[in-house]
């Protein structure tokens, strides 16, 4: 599962310039860097258009397109099984019609310690932007902006010790081939080594909280921010 993520980039338009889309218009004026962004925030999704690609802002969590017996709304679908996607009524029309990419440059995942749970940002180790593969719905009557769904696979060697599932990490040229057709041959665990995993500050356990103390070490220290050893 994928239920926290960042984008630490300070300007929205050199993701866009970066990722070769065009930026929706206005998108950039609410920006600012994210350190802990969680399902129903706004977040960027890349997505093909007719004559190009678009950077646009849209909402984490696809809807059932349902409710329950008392009138009340099921919760919204932050994650998509890479495995099923493709046949389950609630994503197969965007699988094949609406697919996405979003970008992100880290993700965070708990593991259980001595300690209490300690939080892990799992995030490239030279810095760089992370694509993940996305499916999203149109805009609709009484929903006003774009929603998505982030796809995941079974962890590679990097995620294994910490959660039984990752997001589907897509480098550029598999990103160019998910934008123009679908294929569940992309949907697989990332390369070993693509991700390290950082100790953070336990402020992120809290949507409240998102600046970059949540991306702070755990404790304070003198040296360099630690490695966390997976193995």
């Amino acid at each position: 599962m994928c239920g926290r993520m960042t984008l630490t980039r300070r300007e929205l338009r050199e993701v866009a310039e970066e990722l070769g889309a065009l930026l929706e218009v206005g998108a950039d004026l609410s920006w600012r860097p994210r350190y802990n962004v969680a399902p129903t925030d706004r977040h960027p999704i890349v997505r093909a258009r007719e004559t190009a690609r678009s950077l646009e802002l849209a909402r984490w969590g696809m809807g059932h397109g349902a409710a329950k017996a008392d009138g009340r709304a099921l919760p919204v679908l932050i994650n998509a099984r890479a495995e099923t996607a493709a046949s389950r009524p609630s994503f197969r029309d965007a699988f094949v019609k609406r697919r996405c990419l979003v970008p992100a440059d880290g993700f965070l995942e708990w593991r259980n310690t001595p300690e209490g749970r300690q939080p892990l940002w799992l995030h490239p180790q030279g810095g760089g932007l992370l694509l993940f593969a996305g499916l999203y719905a149109e805009a609709e009557p009484g929903v006003t902006e774009p929603r998505f769904t982030i796809l995941t696979t079974t962890p590679s060697d990097d995620v294994r010790a910490i959660h039984d599932r990752m997001p589907v990490i897509l480098g550029r040229a598999e990103a160019n081939a998910w934008l123009a057709a679908p294929s569940q041959g992309l949907l697989r665990p990332a390369p070993a080594g693509t991700l390290v995993a950082t100790p953070v500050s336990l402020r992120v356990n809290s949507v409240k909280n998102d600046d970059p103390e949540c991306l702070a070490p755990p404790v304070p220290d003198t040296g360099a921010r630690r490695q966390f050893s997976l193995f």
